[in-house]
């Protein structure tokens, strides 16, 4: 279920432990996982889509309230069910959720290029889809603040060890990112950005 109240929007998430409801006919949208990271913790469960692409619902919102999330912090920590929670835009760093990819004939004709993110405690690689002839780091710029990336992989590390997740689309939260940097993820350590620098014109290319 969604629904918004001026810049708010609000998310009834489900989790598995959840009694399941009286069956109901099968909606257009099925039902996706969500997940969402802040600097020292997650939050997610299940939830159904509206048609909109997930970083479109999220830029159109300064707030999200979630309802009945699992959180978890990072690194250990056991998770918890939470009945209701209010975050600002400005505390998630990272939002994933299978589920449409917005209308194909409202999709700009774009070119898929390999970048690195630094967030918070996360390292995030995947293909930024830029517009054909731009540069890709103005591109990433020009973009509103809740950024997706495709074929994308998280790393971080938690008391067991290091993780690695794969991902088919992640939504980065620009305006709290380190450094962005285009190409491979084997390159990370070096030439890195910082995407505060007002510079447009000295960047890794």
């Amino acid at each position: 279920m969604i629904g918004s109240v001026g810049n708010r929007l609000r998310l009834v998430l489900r989790q598995p432990e959840t009694i399941a409801p009286v069956p109901a006919p099968e909606p257009e949208v099925p039902e996706v996982e969500f997940v969402a990271y802040a600097e020292d913790g997650r939050l997610s469960g299940s939830i159904r889509l509206d048609a909109s692409r997930l970083s479109d619902m999220l830029n159109g919102h300064d707030e999200y309230l979630l309802v009945d999330v699992r959180a978890e912090r990072i690194p250990g920590g056991e998770p918890t069910i939470v009945p209701e929670i209010l975050v600002r835009r400005d505390e998630l760093l990272l939002v994933h959720a299978t589920g449409p990819r917005g209308e194909r004939e409202r999709r700009l004709r774009t070119i898929p290029r390999a970048v690195s993110i630094q967030t918070g405690p996360f390292l995030v690689t995947g293909d930024l889809h830029a517009s054909a002839g731009l540069d890709t780091i103005i591109y990433f710029r020009r973009r509103r603040p809740m950024v997706p990336l495709t074929d994308a992989c998280i790393q971080y590390s938690t008391a067991a060890g290091p993780v690695t997740e794969y991902v088919d689309a992640i939504v980065v939260n620009r305006d709290l990112i380190t450094w962005v940097q285009v190409g491979e993820a084997g390159a990370v350590a070096r030439d890195q950005l910082d995407i505060a620098m007002p510079d447009l014109g000295n960047h890794t290319a």
